[in-house]
């Protein structure tokens, strides 16, 4: 098998997953989360803001939420453990725990972090944790969030007024069937001018990005326990088929294995 997942965690919070992969790939995508990979073994091709970079065994990737990326992994075969976790929640703990860092969702330098000794053994602590012989889930929590909040913050790069709006406006209708007509005449722009500065701004094109959403919202609807027939319904999907494919195809799972791992 090419892409092989086991989901260790899920909460509110944060998700835990413990992935081999090998001739398998994750095309450009985004997430509503910070991800944390920690690489295990093997070596990962990376793509980031334009740009391609690998990954080895021992380096941590850090993406920022609503950053665009993508991975491809060879022969050789590659073994990870990835944490998704949630901003505003991230922000609350913060705020809870009195700890020391920034006063809203802050924005890290992210990318391939290969000196990060540090933040790999918490990523893979906390995968650990409540396990036998793993130490408990709140600790190896807290240890996760000191390490990440001692890395230098970065500005978050700026985008257009109407791309934001277009986004937004993505966010409001997922479950209508937005064209890239009706998405350009949001920015106020023609379709060839709204795609050339949305990929710009995003990586992604618009109707891709649009997709990225509908499956960030997916998730959260089967976290609710939400069948995952009424999910696909609820965001627009063709049918039940075209969900499980374009999910499976991101996630590496079906919408009724993530729903049954929860």
């Amino acid at each position: 098998m090419a892409l092989i997942t086991e989901h260790l965690k899920a909460q509110g919070l944060i998700e835990a997953a413990w992935v081999k992969a090998s001739q398998a790939s994750f095309p450009r995508h985004t997430h509503d989360e910070y991800v944390l990979c920690a690489n295990l073994a093997g070596v990962e091709r990376v793509w980031l803001d334009g740009k391609v970079s690998d990954v080895s065994a021992g380096s941590v990737t850090l993406y920022n939420p609503l950053a665009v990326q993508g991975s491809e992994f060879g022969p050789q075969g590659v073994e990870y453990v990835s944490l998704h976790l949630d901003a505003q929640a991230l922000h609350r703990v913060v705020l809870d725990n009195q700890l020391d860092g920034p006063q809203a969702c802050p924005v890290f330098e992210q990318g391939v972090l290969p000196h990060a000794p540090g933040l790999l053994g918490a990523i893979v602590a906390f995968a650990n944790a409540g396990k036998a012989n793993g130490e408990p889930q709140e600790q190896a929590f807290l240890t996760l969030l000191a390490h990440l909040l001692q890395r230098d913050s970065a500005l978050a790069g700026e985008q257009a007024a109407a791309m934001g709006w277009v986004q937004d406006y993505m966010r409001a209708h997922l479950g209508e069937g937005l064209d890239l007509q009706a998405l350009a005449d949001v920015a106020g722009l023609s379709k060839y001018h709204f795609v050339r500065c949305f990929r710009k701004a995003t990586g992604l094109a618009p109707l891709q990005y649009l997709m990225q959403l509908r499956l960030m919202e997916a998730r959260r609807l089967l976290r609710l326990h939400q069948h995952p027939l009424d999910v696909a319904n609820a965001l627009g999907f063709y049918d039940q088929s075209h969900f499980i494919n374009a999910f499976r195809k991101v996630m590496g799972v079906t919408p009724n294995t993530y729903a049954q791992a929860l």
